[in-house]
């Protein structure tokens, strides 16, 4: 499979660097990113603030985001700070900001914003939320498929909730059934399943019809009304949710839902809970004509979507079996210990090695014991 390669232009405005991306940044240009970024610097005077203009590429992926987060976090300091550049509530802002927070990693709308913005302006790390909401807004009216638009809510969630950990979309049907179209991470998926297995949790309270308006529950590991979600999520490290009903104005509201917030014990402050209200009524205006058609084209597709990364994560089992004499449940292990060590999702892994086996090496090795 081709990749686009990276473009990198460098130079100056006033007293920053500017580095101008351009192109696909994903797991196979990664490698390569590193060291043309650490090239680009080493032969330039380290200048007080380095932005990274990432408004004209065109995909980031998560492992892509990671590279940008080691090239900031080994360079920050000594006086120099960074900031980042990209359409506000963006996937690709989204993507960034779960691999490096804004208070390292700030993101602005424009090169001139970030070079004339206060550092100890504690809003500018978040960039400003009218601004942002503006922005959301007219990406929501030009988003193609419901989908689409609850990407942009969640994506802009991560930008301007500094606390937020994982996040997800809960959407409830006519017929009462729940379903989570959108999420960042697939823990943010396993949260919500077991509050729809047992029908109980924050998420299921506020997305059905005689919802509270929000439930915010800042420490998990105490006593609480759903033991059997609180015990999941502290497991997995989140020790508190909000969650803020989505909720057409309809009567009866043929469909509804929630968006979830998951982090840290005593996580959310209540600028938190206020921006996710406005963030939730942005979301509660893509629900206002969507059907259960709609619905249900969105459950098709994420069971593809599942489908899909079973069948290739079996092609990378065979793989390995065939090449290193592994077990289903060795090779298994050794794809799931690649995708930990490199922070890269397991399919994508899997994906690589079913497309590109011939040519790498990077599995070889001892069976796991």
């Amino acid at each position: 499979m081709e990749h686009q390669e990276v473009g990198i232009t460098p130079f100056n405005v006033e007293s920053a660097l500017v580095l101008s991306f351009s192109g696909v940044i994903s797991a196979e240009t990664g490698p390569n990113l590193a060291a043309r970024l650490a090239d680009v610097v080493a032969v330039l005077p380290p200048p007080p603030l380095v932005v990274l203009d990432l408004r004209r590429v065109i995909e980031l992926s998560a492992s892509g985001a990671c590279v940008l987060a080691d090239f900031v976090r080994d360079r920050a300091g000594n006086d120099i700070r960074f900031a980042a550049v990209l359409d506000i509530g963006s996937v690709a802002s989204g993507t960034l900001r779960r691999q490096i927070p804004g208070d390292v990693l700030p993101v602005y709308a424009s090169v001139d914003a970030a070079i004339s913005a206060d550092e100890t302006d504690a809003e500018a790390l978040i960039g400003d939320l009218d601004v942002q909401l503006a922005a959301l807004t007219r990406v929501l009216l030009e988003a193609d498929t419901v989908e689409q638009a609850l990407r942009q809510v969640v994506a802009a969630a991560v930008a301007v909730l500094p606390h937020a950990r994982v996040i997800s979309v809960t959407l409830r049907d006519s017929a009462g059934r729940f379903s989570t179209p959108v999420q960042t991470d697939s823990v943010a998926a396993e949260l919500d399943r077991i509050q729809y297995a047992t029908g109980s949790g924050p998420c299921v309270d506020v997305a059905r019809p005689e919802s509270p308006g929000y439930v915010l529950a800042q420490d998990l590991t105490g006593p609480t009304a759903w033991p059997q979600f609180s015990a999941v999520a502290t497991a997995h490290g989140y020790g508190s949710v909000l969650s803020t009903a989505l909720q057409p104005l309809t009567r009866p509201a043929e469909v509804g839902g929630a968006l979830n917030i998951y982090s840290h014990r005593h996580g959310f402050t209540s600028d938190d809970r206020h921006r996710a209200l406005l963030l939730a009524t942005h979301a509660t205006l893509v629900l206002v004509r969507t059907s259960d058609v709609e619905i249900a084209d969105l459950k098709f597709g994420q069971l593809h979507r599942a489908i899909e990364s079973r069948d290739v994560i079996g092609q990378a089992k065979g793989i390995l079996m065939a090449r290193q004499g592994l077990t289903a449940g060795e090779a298994f292990d050794l794809l799931r210990r690649t995708s930990q060590d490199l922070n890269v999702k397991l399919a994508d892994i899997a994906a690589t090695l079913a497309e590109r086996h011939d040519e790498l090496d990077a599995f070889e090795g001892e069976p796991t014991q």
